[in-house]
């Protein structure tokens, strides 16, 4: 993905590193209001947070062992992230997160045209699991032209070719 994805002016990306690590943690604990809203002391929530961080990124490593994370910019300001793990088969969206103060502004369908175009270059589908309650993400990767595949508890996947 590195420097050869076309994307806006002021949009960046650059690899992940482990300087990086609070700022996906973060990013992780925005997408999780749901704790927040379970009346537990902020310190429990803090706790439970980090250990389902923790398990996830486990379970990235694990599932997709080859794949890459990228931390996104604008204007050199850390924005989102995208992890990628493209195979000669297909290229998986396993993880792509806007923070929540920079969302509705054009990011993800910047990056999901840019992913899209590398997906065209490469002749690749493009396949993703989203939470079957994040309508948000799924309405924008409808948009993007990805078809619902299949249904497995709470997460639906999706394929865009």
């Amino acid at each position: 993905m590195r420097g050869e994805l076309n994307l806006p002016i002021g949009l960046s990306v650059k690899a992940a590193n482990t300087n990086d690590d609070p700022f996906m943690a973060q990013l992780f604990y925005s997408t999780k209001t749901l704790f927040y809203e379970l009346g537990l002391p902020s310190e429990v929530v803090e706790i439970m947070l980090e250990q389902q961080y923790r398990l996830q990124q486990a379970s990235y490593r694990e599932q997709y062992p080859n794949a890459n994370t990228y931390i996104l910019f604008y204007h050199q300001q850390a924005v989102g992230k995208v992890m990628l793990d493209i195979s000669e088969y297909r290229i998986h969206l396993v993880d792509f997160i806007i923070i929540p103060s920079m969302r509705g502004r054009g990011f993800g369908s910047a990056i999901l045209a840019a992913i899209k175009q590398e997906a065209m270059k490469r002749h690749l589908p493009i396949g993703l699991s989203v939470e079957s309650e994040n309508t948000q993400a799924k309405k924008l990767y409808l948009q993007h032209g990805f078809k619902p595949e299949s249904y497995s508890g709470a997460y639906e996947s999706m394929l865009w070719r």
